[in-house]
């Protein structure tokens, strides 16, 4: 029996707000998205890697693993989602760095080999051999892929308008609460919107509406530069590819998007030059490189929890839960599923308890 609980309201209009609305869609229409822009803010400047490799601890890994599953059942429901799963070669890290997370990855249940120098140079042709000679061997997972995150969040967001949300574009800037103190709304730009449960799922602009109710969300930002060409027709790369120094996908319109890692190198004193020097690595790194244009570059602030970990579920005060995270891309699916159970039905899945607010008790409060 579902619990009343109409209208939702979600705050964040990136990929995992857009999650979150979507899943509460699928279960009751009276839900109201609250969002300064569709898509978010962080969203459009992500590398979108779907994967499990960025967990080094299992009960991280599982979730994450519970996550892609739940994208690619999403991309059933939604075949315009737009998510390959074009798998992903790693040649970057030590060799013995690479052979420890070869050995953990299989231990723990991922679809990974060993790929050898020349083997690595037949799945990417037009990859220069001597980026593969360099790494002598690589790691090849098929089973992860990437979605471009942006269009993602605006297309479930689409379709969650389609089954009867409303979407505010404005501000918040606090919240309201009833006589007992149960967070009953918010306060925006446009006035009080009310409600009787919020899902808090605006990145670092959470840590500032929380300090309104004197709660410490333990977060920082931490800049990432990403790189993108112009799009091209020629398949530069048949895999997500991880080389030292350089990480790079194709994107669905062509793009190549790069950077010294997934989630974007620093930008450095003077950000053009760093992208322009990166530009020039992946030039170096295809045969025929000389024929990519340069485009633009991003610099996102990603939100990293101070342990690394998402941070889920109830914030201490009644009808308000928080979803907040890096690696939001990856995450978004499942974080969506979640709370949109224990909302309207009341079911709170086990996994979330290793993802709580309170794990960060002793220092909950401003």
């Amino acid at each position: 029996m579902k619990a009343e609980s109409s209208p939702v309201i979600v705050i964040g209009g990136g990929i995992v707000g857009a999650s979150i609305a979507w899943h509460l869609a699928r279960e009751k229409k009276d839900v109201i998205l609250i969002a300064e822009a569709i898509g978010g803010v962080a969203t459009p400047k992500s590398f979108c890697w779907l994967n499990a490799a960025g967990a080094t601890q299992k009960f991280y890994y599982d979730f994450r693993r519970r996550s892609m599953a739940q994208w690619a059942e999403m991309g059933k429901e939604l075949a315009d989602l737009p998510i390959r799963w074009g798998g992903v070669l790693a040649c970057d890290r030590t060799p013995e760095e690479r052979q420890e997370f070869y050995e953990r990855q299989r231990l723990w249940g991922t679809n990974i080999k060993r790929i050898e120098e020349a083997d690595l140079a037949a799945l990417e042709p037009q990859v220069d051999e001597s980026q593969f000679s360099l790494a002598n061997w690589g790691l090849y997972v098929p089973e992860e892929g990437t979605i471009e995150a942006n269009a993602a969040a605006e297309k479930l967001i689409a379709h969650a308008q389609s089954l009867g949300i409303k979407v505010l574009e404005t501000s918040v800037t606090g919240f309201v609460k009833d006589d007992n103190g149960r967070v009953s709304g918010v306060v925006t730009g446009s006035g009080h919107v009310h409600g009787t449960h919020v899902v808090l799922a605006a990145g670092l602009g959470s840590v500032p509406l929380l300090a309104t109710e004197n709660i410490k969300l333990p977060l920082n930002g931490r800049e990432g530069l990403l790189v993108n060409t112009a799009p091209t027709q020629e398949q530069y790369l048949n895999h997500l590819l991880r080389l030292p120094g350089l990480h790079m996908r194709q994107t669905l319109d062509g793009r190549i998007l790069f950077g010294a890692s997934f989630a974007g190198g620093q930008p450095g004193d003077d950000p053009q030059a760093t992208a322009e020097d990166l530009f020039s690595q992946v030039q170096n790194a295809f045969k025929n490189g000389d024929k990519l244009e340069f485009s633009h570059y991003t610099v996102g602030v990603r939100p990293e929890p101070d342990d690394g970990y998402p941070i889920l579920g109830s914030t201490g005060l009644e009808g308000l839960d928080l979803a907040v995270m890096h690696s939001g891309v990856t995450n978004a699916a499942l974080v969506g599923e979640l709370l949109a159970k224990k909302i309207i039905f009341g079911i709170e899945d086990p996994i979330l308890e290793s993802f709580r607010l309170d794990r960060f008790k002793d220092d909950a409060k401003l």
